[in-house]
């Protein structure tokens, strides 16, 4: 396969990943359980299938190493509970806040990697990464009085965001040392693990899903979980990570879209302009930041909110 045909391939990847990180934010509301319960499911339902590619392929068991066990332990630990504030938001608020708040993520990864790395930050990144705030100030305020809107879900999606960027900046640093496969396979494990212990302590009823609904929570764990990441992350041998990062710019459109049509979440138009203020400001973020922050800034874009 050419070069050509190669990248053409690996921007389908990224637009399929779209639509599945867009199904995703749909499933999660249509689904009964509470969101703690969607998440367990979501990632017992993919370690089975990732622990079983480590079986089958030798290499990759030999690389289960000691900087692969307390990578994925600090890792997972991130993870696991961004997982637990993602879906409980989904379940609490809108797909619109949560989506365009979880959009803020690569502009928090830019404010935090200058001080944290010794990065340098342009004055206009900056500008831009405040009229992004403001534009999520828009979207929260906007969608005022909603019956799916709530104060809490909101919060929820806010410390999201930030747990996110924790495992992001973890990840950096653990995958110097450990290969991005064998990582999300121990990564998702320990994250499995703390979503149990969080559903002990708050939600020991797993409640009762009906057979279409397991149908639904299995896909969110083969697809988006799993299938999305994959390709995202064979897309980022092809494609400029830039590139990439403005498509899945993206999402939360799609999956805003998707819950007007199949969940009856209508927009307003202060949260609809606010959004495309924050959409507009974090393409100008990247856009205006170093060669090397960009890069880091748009590997982070490629993976905001991933469910």
């Amino acid at each position: 396969m050419d070069e050509r045909r190669t990248v053409a391939w690996a921007h389908v990847a990224v637009a399929a990943t779209i639509g599945m990180w867009g199904y995703s934010a749909v499933a999660i509301k249509a689904v009964s359980p509470a969101g703690l319960v969607v998440a367990f499911y979501r990632l017992w339902f993919a370690i089975p299938l990732l622990w079983l590619s480590a079986l089958v392929v030798p290499s990759m068991r030999r690389r289960l190493g000691r900087d692969w066990f307390f990578g994925c332990l600090a890792g997972g630990a991130c993870f696991g509970l961004h997982q637990i504030l993602f879906f409980s938001a989904m379940k609490m608020t809108s797909v619109a806040n949560v989506t365009i708040i979880g959009a803020l993520q690569p502009v928090l990864v830019l404010l935090v990697a200058g001080p944290m790395f010794g990065e340098h930050l342009h004055r206009v990144a900056i500008l831009w990464a405040g009229v992004a705030l403001a534009g999520t100030a828009l979207v929260v305020v906007g969608s005022a009085g909603s019956p799916v809107v709530s104060m809490s879900g909101d919060l929820l999606a806010f410390a999201n965001l930030f747990a996110f960027t924790g495992y992001f900046l973890v990840s950096r640093k653990v995958r110097e040392r450990v290969g991005p496969w064998e990582y999300v396979v121990g990564m998702t494990t320990v994250s499995g693990i703390v979503v149990t212990a969080a559903v002990a302590v708050v939600q020991p009823d797993l409640g009762a899903p009906t057979g279409l609904e397991y149908l639904v929570l299995l896909s969110l764990a083969v697809f988006p979980g799993t299938l999305g990441h994959v390709l995202t992350n064979w897309a980022h041998a092809h494609v400029a990570a830039f590139s990439i990062s403005m498509m899945l710019l993206a999402t939360p459109v799609v999956a805003s879209a998707a819950a007007y049509f199949f969940l009856g979440e209508g927009v307003t138009p202060l949260q609809l302009g606010g959004g495309l203020i924050v959409l507009v400001a974090i393409g100008a973020t990247v856009a205006q930041a170093d060669a090397e922050v960009g890069e880091e800034l748009a590997e982070s874009a490629a993976e905001t909110d991933a469910p």
